[in-house]
């Protein structure tokens, strides 16, 4: 009968995988969290520039320590986690028993995996979340830049909006954007050093915001792996320890 132990060498027990997503997770989470503070603050500039507020840009902020703190703490205990599965198949391997804390193992193991199941979930969210967010800055620079070709081609306004008057044709009239929290007198905007402030601030904006892109996607892109490489351990756990306890049942049963 073929024995049960082996010995690997402990470079074999290292969790490269585990260690390589951690690493580039955390360098995405730096990078997103950077330039996603960047983006918030000239998009704050922006609208302040133009006099006006937009809904829940204030949750930017929470959502960005949240979002960190989260990533950062359950992705750091799934490294020990894996550790600590290192070390259990190591006694699998030496010993052909079941390791002590195995069933410790598992029962956290299965509990974190879920966790960061919900976490990765959050991060598609959050994807969705900065498409539209680069999205409505790329049309709020877009309609910048018509209303000033538009005050140029046609002449400033003869009239000032009001509850009466709509906003004039050739200004900026950003009441049918839905995130736009502000009133007919302050979302008409004709000021054309407004406008041209404004346009450059959400310029820098948008052009930073490749980098909050790439930087949430490889997040998300670690977080998949780490979450099917910590799937595989719990799995192979599991195995061990069931085939372990079978073998271990059988030997005292025939003596």
């Amino acid at each position: 009968m073929a024995s049960i132990t082996r010995d690997r060498g402990c470079v074999y027990y290292i969790p490269w995988i585990c260690t390589f997503c951690i690493c580039i997770g955390i360098a995405g989470l730096g990078v997103w969290a950077y330039y996603t503070n960047r983006c918030k603050d000239l998009t704050l500039d922006g609208l302040d520039e133009l006099d006006i507020t937009a809904k829940n840009v204030d949750r930017i902020n929470d959502a960005l320590i949240a979002t960190a703190i989260t990533y950062l703490v359950t992705s750091l205990l799934i490294f020990l986690m894996s550790l600590w599965r290192s070390f259990v198949e190591a006694a699998h391997d030496a010993t052909g028993l079941v390791a002590r804390g195995s069933t410790v193992f598992l029962f956290i193991a299965f509990l974190l995996n879920t966790f960061w199941w919900l976490i990765t979930l959050w991060l598609v969210l959050l994807i969705m979340g900065n498409t539209l967010w680069g999205v409505s800055l790329y049309i709020v620079v877009g309609a910048v830049k018509q209303a000033k070709v538009d005050i140029a081609t046609f002449g400033a306004a003869t009239w000032l909006p009001s509850r009466n008057q709509p906003c004039p044709g050739q200004c900026l009239d950003l009441t049918p954007f839905a995130f736009i929290s502000s009133d007919l007198k302050d979302a008409c905007i004709c000021d054309t050093a407004k406008l041209e402030a404004a346009r450059r601030t959400f310029d820098r904006a948008y052009d930073l915001f490749i980098a909050v892109a790439v930087g949430n996607f490889v997040m998300f892109v670690a977080g998949l792996c780490l979450l099917m490489n910590f799937t595989g351990q719990f799995s192979h756990t599991k195995r061990e320890r069931e085939l372990l306890t079978r073998v271990t049942s059988r030997i005292y049963s025939a003596m």
